[in-house]
């Protein structure tokens, strides 16, 4: 990673996603761009990839900029660069039906089954992101008054409340959890931390056991 780049992340709060988000982002920049002298037209072009959304693309101006306004100063011309912000459709939602179907078919008796069931029954009480569930820590998590806190997008604390059967399914995983790390849900098999990208293949093949398709939030 470029060492601009590397000193940029580390001066900021971000949160670890974030920070994965932009290091992917600006590695790109600065290997196809020279920032120093890059034009409106230049960074609207570098964030309109065929293989970004609309979404991941506003995502990339505003890192690029962040990065440009803080490397260049407030005056760098490619800070007025703009794109259109596309609002998409409403996320699709499991029905009743769908939901009782998924919760059905992991086999709590595995690893993997276990922690998929936590992960599916938590997520369907709380709406938590992707994100949100791979941070959240063990220690913040009260199965005696089934409620949690995690931080949310935006940096923020949140808390949330559970069912008490969501609340059997998590001791059922915590059976299985082999780890000395802090969060609650990590890989079946190895033990390390869930990430966001490795969640967001596991909520797509949920939807393949029910033959829709799941876009997971991130």
């Amino acid at each position: 990673m470029n060492n601009d780049v590397a000193t940029f992340l580390g001066s900021h709060p971000f949160a670890e996603t974030t920070i994965r988000t932009y290091k992917n982002i600006l590695s790109r920049l600065v290997t196809e761009y020279d920032p120093a002298n890059m034009t409106v037209i230049d960074l609207v072009v570098f964030v309109k990839k065929k293989e970004w959304g609309n979404s991941r693309q506003c995502v990339a101006l505003a890192a690029s900029q962040k990065y440009i306004g803080w490397k260049y100063g407030a005056s760098h011309p490619a800070l007025q660069a703009r794109i259109k912000r596309v609002v998409g459709k409403p996320q699709r939602a499991l029905d009743d039906g769908n939901a009782l179907k998924l919760l059905a078919s992991f086999n709590p008796h595995t690893s993997k089954g276990a922690r998929d069931l936590a992960i599916c029954a938590l997520a369907l009480d709380t709406g938590l992101r992707c994100s949100e569930l791979c941070r959240l820590a063990l220690q913040d998590v009260d199965l005696v008054h089934n409620s949690l806190e995690v931080i949310v997008k935006g940096g923020k604390w949140a808390a949330a409340v559970f069912s008490p059967q969501t609340g059997a399914h998590i001791s059922q995983w915590l059976s299985y959890r082999r780890t000395t790390g802090d969060n609650l849900f990590t890989n079946s098999r190895t033990g390390n931390q869930l990430t966001p990208e490795g969640l967001n293949t596991i909520v797509k093949q949920w939807g393949k056991v029910l033959g829709i398709k799941l876009s997971p939030h991130d």
